[in-house]
């Protein structure tokens, strides 16, 4: 039994802890952080992609929630197929909420490396 405890004890301090998620500044620091490292090709790829999400999600999200977007800034970490694996938010609007979703689930962009983030960033200017 004592041989039990040890391993246990043994194996439970020789694993690593994974930090906690980042908080919506730490990650939005690492979208500006990832996003200026592409190149003018790969910028133009992400605009691209960010362009066609935004003409997608806009529609969409207008008609869910019967409301006009307010300021909101999407983040979202992208792994090297493309998959958003985790996606934070500034904004509380249902607008805000309806796109992170959208975001989620279709943004369609592949890095080069990983991890990756990038930010969407929406200002109503009205």
């Amino acid at each position: 039994m004592k041989y039990g405890l040890f391993l246990l004890t043994a194996l439970a301090f020789s694993i690593p802890v994974a930090a906690g998620p980042l908080t919506f500044n730490e990650a939005k620091v690492r979208a500006d952080s990832s996003e200026s490292a592409l190149s003018s090709s790969d910028i133009q790829k992400l605009v691209n992609a960010q362009g066609e999400l935004a003409s997608r999600a806009f529609p969409v999200c207008v008609q869910r929630t019967s409301s006009n977007p307010t300021d909101f800034i999407v983040v979202v970490q992208i792994d090297i197929r493309g998959s958003v694996v985790y996606s934070w938010r500034e904004g509380e609007s249902r607008f805000a909420q309806c796109f992170q979703e959208i975001m989620e689930k279709s943004f369609s962009y592949r890095p080069q490396a990983e991890p990756f983030f990038t930010a969407f960033e929406y200002t109503n200017t009205h």
